[in-house]
């Protein structure tokens, strides 16, 4: 008989690997990226030998189920893990004093370029999927190009992301939102696209001028390109990828690089983008396993940007977990994979519950976050939708929680699986032509 999620939350334990031992069974590892060893999946350890090859990867954490094997008494539980992460993510929205991150990113000037948020969410939308569009055909048709041989043309790149740019300058949690929408049959696509898309948004949260903005969403938009030069066989496999075929997989921002480096008018910041966005802090990563500020500012944005992405999307090793799930999870990485402060930057830039968060209120109506306050992440726009405590749908009203913050009943509890309600949050975000 399975365990049941609550169940699960209590017998799994995060442990330290100095901990990990024969007879012990591992049930997740603490990494973020995709192949091998995140595809395990679940192992007994019946030898030291295994214990070492797992370290060998810079996985220096586990969880282990010990329900069907050793236990570490004092190990925190999946339960205390998840909820530890949820507050920290929550107290970021309590920070006043600017992220040391975000001043070292200043014009000149010591200005900040401030969301202008000049038009309303639903006003840009139409605008910022009709940019996005367009640049989705103008990645697919590069690394097309890239894959047949042919030399990349940078002007189309450029002009697809000084549009989404200025879309974004409009209102950033509109062309944000259209990152909901991923195609299963585009990934490639689409990944790169929406990487690039928080890319720009991430720079423009800190402040950064529009100049880098665009050269970071140039290479988050071709961060990929050097897959294009990994056999299809290992790109597309649905199994656990071999030592051989994981260690050709790990060289694809190496391609990326060799592959910008020979295209005129590509920036140094946009070729950092696509090499970097592997590396990880503590030296784990890959091509070149960097460390800590080695790695440059736009690799460690590249970095968070990817991984969230990548984490909640669908793939045919994972189902993709929802936005407020991914950033929890993110937090827990942190120890090892990323920077703190630069995280945090991130999380003001998707917002404490990202848009497309189904949420649960005080007075048990679930709604749809369909916009963001930057300055008071605590208090999103939401759409209602349901009553938990009736189990029925509700009219759908939309709700700005910033006016009504002093209303017990408009308390945000916590938020909810889509999945548990059966509904698709996409539905009441744009009309049913936009994510079909």
């Amino acid at each position: 008989m399975s365990q049941s999620s609550s169940q699960q939350d209590k017998s799994i334990k995060k442990i330290s690997l100095a901990d990990l031992k024969p007879g012990m069974v591992i049930s997740g590892y603490v990494c973020d990226w995709g192949g091998d060893p995140a595809r395990w999946g679940r192992k007994t350890i019946k030898l030291q030998a295994e214990i070492e090859k797992i370290k060998s990867y810079g996985i220096e954490e586990v969880y282990i189920d010990t329900t069907l094997g050793l236990d570490v008494v004092d190990a925190p539980t999946l339960k205390e893990v998840k909820k530890a992460a949820a507050q920290e993510i929550k107290n970021i929205a309590l920070q006043t004093e600017p992220s040391p991150v975000a001043e070292k990113s200043l014009k000149p000037n010591g200005s900040v370029n401030k969301p202008a948020r000049e038009i309303s969410l639903h006003g840009e939308l139409a605008n910022a999927r009709k940019v996005t569009d367009h640049a989705r055909k103008v990645v697919a048709s590069v690394l097309t190009d890239v894959r047949l041989g042919k030399q990349v043309e940078i002007e189309p790149v450029r002009d697809a992301v000084e549009r989404m740019t200025e879309s974004a300058f409009n209102n950033m949690g509109a062309i944000l939102s259209l990152s909901l929408i991923k195609r299963k049959d585009e990934y490639t696509f689409m990944h790169s696209l929406n990487v690039g898309v928080f890319l720009m948004s991430f720079c423009h949260t800190m402040g950064m001028d529009r100049e880098q903005i665009v050269q970071a969403g140039i290479g988050g938009m071709l961060h990929d390109i050097g897959k294009m030069k990994v056999p299809l066989e290992i790109l597309n496999s649905p199994n656990k990828l071999t030592d051989a075929e994981f260690s050709i997989m790990k060289a694809h921002p190496v391609f990326s690089g060799e592959i910008l480096r020979d295209v005129p008018e590509i920036t140094p910041l946009s070729v950092q983008v696509a090499e970097q966005h592997h590396e990880r802090f503590n030296g784990s990563g890959y091509p070149f396993k960097l460390t800590g500020q080695d790695i440059g500012l736009f690799g460690q944005m590249a970095a968070i940007a990817d991984v969230y992405d990548a984490i909640t999307s669908d793939r045919s090793y994972h189902r993709g977990m929802s936005s407020h799930d991914a950033l929890g999870k993110m937090y827990e990485w942190c120890k090892h994979h990323f920077d703190l402060a630069l995280f945090q930057q991130f999380v003001r830039c998707v917002g404490i519950y990202p848009v497309g968060t189904l949420i649960r209120l005080e007075n048990q109506h679930v709604g749809v976050v369909i916009e963001n306050h930057q300055e008071a992440l605590l208090y999103p726009v939401v759409r209602l939708i349901l009553d938990a405590k009736r189990k029925c749908a509700i009219e759908n009203k939309t709700v700005d929680l910033l006016t009504v913050k002093d209303q017990q009943a408009y308390r945000i509890l916590d938020h909810e699986s889509p999945a548990k309600w059966g509904i698709d949050p996409k539905k009441y975000l744009y009309k049913a032509e936009l994510y079909r």
